[in-house]
């Protein structure tokens, strides 16, 4: 509801259609989610929705009946992951947005659905492997529709939003593959994104506020003009595309190795969609930095102190996770192991 609000007042010139388009399909996905807990609700002994209780009674139920409640959960969290084809109020949200609502969508929204599904497949580790067919080919569609349509995205913000979408999809394609290596990825790649999208959408913004405009063709040579926008803003694009040595590549490295380990040669097809995110970010590097300068940019203010401040610490993470990610494997591997150990002991 605030984000509804947010969007409605202080979004675009299609704020209103995109505020409301963003809440029916948020509240759509938001009744499964809530079916699906009356239903396990009402098969916990003590009537509570505490997550110890309602796992001990979801974990007990018939195959049939967690994958008919994965389902709805699936339904219901893949609106806010998003997954294919549930993304639909995405583009035209972000787009219209303001760049801080953007920021809040891409780095909280997208990874409450994510963990939101984390949560449940633990407590139905048999409707998990159940579908585990059905969750990687949607994360396979995900990361490369969403790649294809980043890729034909001439407006910047647009093109950070349909990245989202792709990226969202590696993060389930790690959780679909239930092993230590690929959900030890979901989970890193869901702090890369959020410091990657952030990023972007926060420079995108503070660009868009010096010209008024998002099209990459109305830029050119800004390397020359604003030098700190242009590191900045090339740097998180290398880290969304998994460049070595950035937090995209430690992500997207797990999620790959996981899935080789589960599905073999099936893999190359996520490993294409890591090819299209180059194209599309080398082409926006070049389109805003390389080229001669237009007359209109040439007096462009480059990043004050105080946006410095906002930008560099996303910046910093992007690099210092990406050079020594082991502090961070090591908070999260001891409970990715503990999540693992839920589905080996099953047929």
């Amino acid at each position: 509801i605030p984000l509804f609000f947010l969007i409605d007042l202080w979004g675009g010139k299609k704020r209103h259609a995109a505020s409301l388009n963003f809440v029916l399909y948020t509240m759509g996905g938001a009744i499964f989610i809530l079916i699906g807990l009356i239903i396990i609700y009402r098969l916990t002994p003590t009537q509570s929705f505490a997550m110890t209780a309602i796992a001990e009674a979801a974990v007990g139920l018939p195959r049939q009946e967690q994958i008919w409640l994965l389902l709805a959960f699936l339904i219901g969290f893949g609106v806010k992951i998003p997954i294919f084809p549930l993304h639909g109020w995405l583009p035209l949200a972000h787009v219209e947005a303001p760049s801080p609502v953007s920021i809040l969508l891409s780095g909280v929204l997208l990874k409450m659905g994510a963990y939101g599904l984390l949560r449940v497949m633990a407590i139905l580790p048999e409707g998990a492997l159940a579908l585990q067919p059905l969750l990687v080919g949607i994360a396979l569609v995900s990361i490369l529709y969403g790649g294809l349509l980043a890729w034909r995205q001439t407006d910047l913000k647009a093109m950070i939003a349909y990245s989202s979408a792709s990226h969202m999809g590696v993060v389930l394609l790690g959780l679909s593959t239930l092993n230590e290596i690929g959900l030890l990825g979901a989970v890193l790649q869901m702090t890369a994104h959020g410091l990657v999208a952030g990023a972007l959408f926060l420079l995108i913004g503070l660009l868009y506020e010096r010209t008024h405009t998002r099209e990459v063709a109305d830029y050119g040579a800004l390397i020359r003009v604003t030098p700190r926008f242009a590191f900045l803003i090339t740097l998180a694009l290398l880290a969304g595309m998994g460049m070595p040595g950035l937090v995209g590549f430690i992500a997207e490295l797990h999620v790959l190795i996981g899935g080789f380990q589960q599905w073999g040669w099936w893999m190359t097809l996520a490993s294409l969609g890591v090819l299209i995110s180059a194209a599309y970010a080398v082409r926006t590097i070049g389109g805003l930095f390389a080229g001669p300068v237009r007359p209109e940019m040439a007096e462009l203010r480059d990043l004050q102190p105080c946006e410095l401040l906002a930008a560099v610490p996303l910046a910093a993470g992007v690099l210092i996770l990406g050079i020594m990610p082991a502090p961070v494997i090591k908070l999260i591997s001891a409970t990715v192991t503990e999540l693992t150990a839920i589905f080996i002991p099953l047929p």
